[in-house]
């Protein structure tokens, strides 16, 4: 594995184990609405910012309800599953101790807003290891656009090609790479139809923080 001076960490997925809670939230919120929702909504979103799923919403599905509104609709349905359920993937903290001690420069990329981030970062002992937490909604668009990897390393003070990103989507990783970070893939169960898909892309590819604590 290449050595490497900053960090930037996707958050769902990759850090915490929070994906499933995710999965049919969009889903979730038509039905909520009385509005059946199409097949394959959950790949339409994956990509996107609250703000642009939330544009969405309201251009494919006639929602007379702003932006804005629409935003605290989908928050309401998930938020305290961050403030009091979601838990860590095994062997984060070790890992993020690990780098902390060797002196890497950390920072939060995520799709999900920043309140829920703090929360559940806080509440799992770790947001101490992260000299800046960013969220996808700062910039306005999702991970398929490389706005929210300038923005982190941006605030790291770092170059991308002294960056590491680690991420479970393969398109986050599509993006981060082609933008010149070194990008490690992290299984989740999210993606395990597109496991080979995410193998490939990745600069360095683990099914466990574990492995990373006896990599040399």
């Amino acid at each position: 594995m290449k050595k490497f001076k900053n960090a930037i960490f996707d958050m769902d997925g990759t850090l915490l184990d929070s994906m499933a809670a995710w999965r049919n939230l969009g889903m979730d919120y038509l039905l909520h609405n009385k509005i059946n929702p199409p097949s394959g909504l959950n790949e339409i979103l994956a990509a996107m910012s609250m703000e642009e799923a939330a544009e969405y919403f309201r251009s494919a599905f006639n929602f007379k309800l702003s932006n804005e509104d629409i935003i605290w609709g989908i928050k309401s349905l998930i938020e305290d599953r961050y403030k009091y359920e979601l838990i860590l993937k095994p062997y984060v903290r070790e890992y993020l101790l690990k780098l902390s001690e060797e002196g890497v420069n950390m920072c939060i990329a995520t799709a999900s807003p920043l309140s829920f981030a703090e929360a559940a970062l806080e509440r799992n002992g770790i947001i101490k290891y992260f000299s800046c937490i960013i969220s996808c909604d700062d910039v306005g668009v999702g991970k398929n656009k490389p706005d929210v990897f300038y923005l982190a390393a941006k605030k790291l003070g770092a170059k991308a090609c002294d960056t590491a990103v680690f991420d479970d989507a393969d398109f986050a990783l599509i993006t981060a790479k082609e933008a010149g970070f070194y990008t490690v893939g992290v299984y989740d169960e999210a993606y395990r139809n597109k496991r080979n898909i995410i193998e490939s892309i990745s600069d360095f590819y683990i099914e466990s923080f574990s492995e990373l604590l006896i990599h040399k």
